[in-house]
């Protein structure tokens, strides 16, 4: 039953958020079985890890409310969605792509599909739905001793369902507002008595719900206003021996992903912007009065409104061999490659020749092997780590003038890493652990304005470091853990081309401290399960991105904070309250500050991080079964944060604090059909992800959808 999952999760990680049958009242306690972490290269039983883990399962992401792997975050303390859709995942107020969004370089977290890590991009715009997903990992704060460079701030993971030696089959089907339509399919079966496969495909379209009478003659508008994504998946399963002992698993998918934007102008972006209620997305219909272009005689700068379509091909191969009971060895090779188009959306368009045209190529080969041991009290893990990625890129903007760019970077990192846990005496285990890493990047960047060179650089960047970890976990009462860890992590420096002026910049290398206590506790006979984290990090030289021009991205340019910190904590609790009905609930408190933070003549320090809310709090409750009737209720109030840095701007906008409330209810039958009522967002609460201004242009949240939705198991 998903209850017994719900609570052997808390036993060792932060939380588990899962829906069905839980367990009555009046039962003893009972064997809570083993959750699998596949993201943790320490252990794959959450009854042993030590990081401070989420895990959303198989229950909750086949809701409604859940289309997108983000929307999971909603459930979990302190991690949020990025501020826009050229942005990361955000855990713990730090994005994943760091303060320097997208660009060349390493991001501060990676998510992986299947094992395989993916590039900036294909985060950004890739696989996002989670029909067919087993299971989602959030590891809050540095990863590095075992994940890797990319890992300072954290790290997801999301496994989709493997093949299983049986017929097993599903579809669904979803209409919703906005002319919101889903269809998805899988299958899978045997293939005699040591094959497997598993194939599954979902297609989605949605309408956007804002205005853009000023670009609908535009070729690209259709692309514009249409939220497009589609994503197919196979998998092939070998068991070579007959038995689990040895595993080898491939897997390949193919998506496509077209998200719209949800910008909107304000009443200050120019002298007739109507108000942010109009949802008036044709931003660059107009432009300011004070704007140089206005001198051309131009009242509209459409080049500036991107159309950014993504295409994400994945491609792994995970062999595992268990020597004995103790030791086991695993292979993970990976390979994804992301392109991503990037044109105004005036290109193409006969007569239009202020135009944008660009794309970004990128692409990671990786291999890690590793060895674990697990004997009871001695728990050991050791690996060899290396990937190789190429990114590339290009833009040609004919605007006052012609400007041409194209980057290029090629980063090599090499790895030896290894994590102790020994039981010294009964109920107390010493944890040691360290990664020793090497990085060689080497970058290139060109710039051309009317068809002379004004820069054509070549910059590298080599080093090498070792992250240690250390830390102490107390085991007492036979249901409670406690834990003090220590980690440190790292993002490395690197260099580019400020686009709109062709200079070449630098920024250095930046690290962060991680101090974290831990505490794991059962009750009630196993049906209540406890989960608190409290955090300190310290960073150092943290990577920030500026605009030079706060109306003009090609300004951007990244440079080094002195000093920053964060600090908070994360309590999240599960509840069996009946057979029928889990409930749960989540706090995230989190305090961020630059402490020492200087650009462009202006001094942030006492600021907070941008998109890093104070406050994150989480209520849900989950009733009913496989089959009769089922409903599902959560509310999630998100605190106010800070919005973007910005040249010009001292102290940036504060965004307001927000509640949403998802509720979904409907009926399952016997025969494996079940269909959905639900609503996202029910009482339209309108917020904002970001703003500049005020009043000028903002980012829009989520805004309401109802739909319904019919699955069929069989």
């Amino acid at each position: 039953m998903a209850g017994y999952k719900t609570l052997a999760a808390l036993i060792g990680s932060t939380s588990f958020i899962a829906a069905g049958a839980a367990v009555a009242q009046d039962l003893p306690a009972f064997d809570l079985g083993t959750l699998v972490l596949y993201g943790d290269r320490a252990t794959q039983d959450a009854s042993q890890t030590n990081a401070s883990v989420a895990v959303v399962g198989e229950e909750v992401l086949s809701m409604p409310e859940v289309s997108s792997y983000r929307d999971s975050f909603r459930r979990i303390a302190n991690v949020n969605t990025g501020d826009f859709t050229e942005s990361g995942f955000v855990i713990r107020g730090v994005n994943s792509e760091g303060l320097t969004p997208g660009g060349i370089g390493a991001p501060l977290a990676s998510f992986y599909i299947d094992g395989v890590q993916q590039t900036v991009e294909g985060t950004r715009r890739g696989l996002r739905g989670t029909f067919d997903v087993e299971q989602i990992e959030v590891y809050r704060g540095p990863q590095s001793t075992l994940t890797g460079r990319n890992a300072l701030a954290g790290a997801i993971y999301l496994r989709t369902k493997d093949p299983e030696f049986e017929p097993s089959a599903r579809a669904q089907m979803t209409y919703g507002e906005d002319n919101h339509r889903q269809i998805a399919l899988a299958y899978g079966n045997a293939l005699g008595d040591k094959l497997a496969f598993r194939f599954s495909g979902e297609w989605s379209q949605k309408d956007t719900d804002l205005n853009y009478p000023s670009y609908e003659r535009f070729q690209r508008y259709g692309d514009f206003k249409t939220d497009d994504y589609h994503n197919l998946r196979a998998k092939l399963l070998w068991l070579p021996t007959g038995s689990d002992e040895t595993k080898v698993l491939l897997s390949y998918s193919h998506s496509f992903d077209g998200p719209t934007s949800n910008d909107i102008a304000g009443p200050n972006w120019s002298s007739n912007a109507p108000l942010y209620g109009a949802r008036r997305g044709d931003i660059w219909g107009t432009i300011l009065p004070d704007d140089p272009y206005r001198l051309l005689g131009l009242t509209e700068i459409p080049a500036f409104q991107d159309v950014r379509e993504t295409t994400v091909k994945n491609f792994g191969i995970e062999v595992s061999h268990e020597f004995s009971n103790a030791l086991k060895l695993t292979s993970m090779t990976g390979w994804t490659n992301s392109v991503t188009d990037r044109h105004s959306i005036n290109h193409g368009t006969p007569g239009e020749f202020l135009t944008v045209d660009g794309e970004f190529d990128q692409e990671i080969l990786s291999q890690e092997l590793r060895l674990n041991y697990d004997d009871g009290p001695l728990r050991w893990v050791a690996g060899l780590y290396f990937s190789e990625e190429n990114q590339s890129s290009f833009r040609t903007q004919q605007l006052l003038t012609l400007d041409e760019s194209r980057n290029s970077a090629k980063i090599t990192n090499l790895a030896a890493f290894g994590e102790i846990s020994y039981e010294f005496v009964p109920g107390w285990r010493a944890i040691a652990g360290a990664r020793v890493d090497h990085i060689d990047q080497k970058q290139t960047a060109f710039f051309s304005q009317n068809g002379v060179m004004t820069s054509n650089t070549t910059a590298s960047f080599e080093d090498t470091v070792v992250l240690p970890k250390f830390g102490l976990e107390h085991s007492f009462a036979g249901n409670q853990r406690v834990s003090l860890t220590y980690q440190e992590g790292y993002r490395p420096g690197g260099s580019g081309v400020q686009a709109s002026t062709g200079m070449l910049f630098e920024y250095e290398p930046e690290s962060a401290r991680n101090y974290e206590l831990a505490w794991r506790g059962r009750f009630m006979e196993d049906r209540l399960g406890v989960a608190v984290n409290l955090f300190y990090q310290d960073w150092d030289k943290q990577q920030v991105e500026v605009w030079a021009d706060p109306l003009n991205p090609a300004s951007s340019y990244i440079t080094n904070a002195g000093k920053s910190e964060s600090y908070g904590g994360e309590i999240e609790l599960t509840y069996a309250a009946t057979e029928r009905l889990d409930l749960y609930g989540s706090i995230g408190l989190l305090e961020t500050e630059f402490k020492d933070f200087s650009a462009g003549g202006i001094n942030y320090s006492g600021l907070s991080f941008p998109g890093a809310p104070e406050t994150n709090i989480s209520l849900g409750f989950q009733w009913g079964g496989e089959t009769g009737w089922f409903a599902n209720g959560s509310a999630t109030y998100t605190g106010s944060s800070m919005s973007r840095i910005e040249q010009g701007l001292a102290r940036p906008l504060t965004l307001d604090d927000y509640t949403t409330v998802d509720v979904s209810f409907g009926y399952g039958w016997n025969n494996g059909a079940r269909m959905t009522v639900y609503a996202t967002n029910l009482l339209d609460e309108k917020y904002f992800k970001y703003e500049y201004g005020p009043g000028a242009m903002a980012t829009l949240g989520d805004r309401r959808e109802v739909g319904v939705r019919l699955d069929y198991t069989f």
